[in-house]
């Protein structure tokens, strides 16, 4: 009978299958390191051998400048004054 382990999510993380952030949870199983996502039951071993490798996480890709139609300054305008009735 194996002793039963802590599966802890790992923030930041997205699954690859369904690209899912925040739904990944790792633990371990006898000397395995195992993660699984929760979403799509996605489940593989973890191995040491590239460890050296960052995983992408949602920021990694290109970013986009703002468009610069986007940016239009701001017009205040005076309250209108009402016409009093009582003339």
């Amino acid at each position: 009978m194996s002793v039963p382990t802590q599966k802890r999510f790992i923030a930041g993380a997205v699954c690859p299958r369904c690209g899912a952030q925040d739904r990944i949870r790792v633990f371990m199983e006898g000397e395995r390191t195992l993660r699984e996502c929760i979403v799509c039951d996605f489940e593989d071993e973890l191995s040491d051998a590239g460890s050296d490798v960052l995983p992408k996480g949602r920021l990694d890709g290109p970013r986009r400048p703002p468009a610069a139609s986007a940016a239009k300054p701001m017009t205040f305008h005076p309250p209108k004054r009402r016409k009093s009735s009582d003339a």
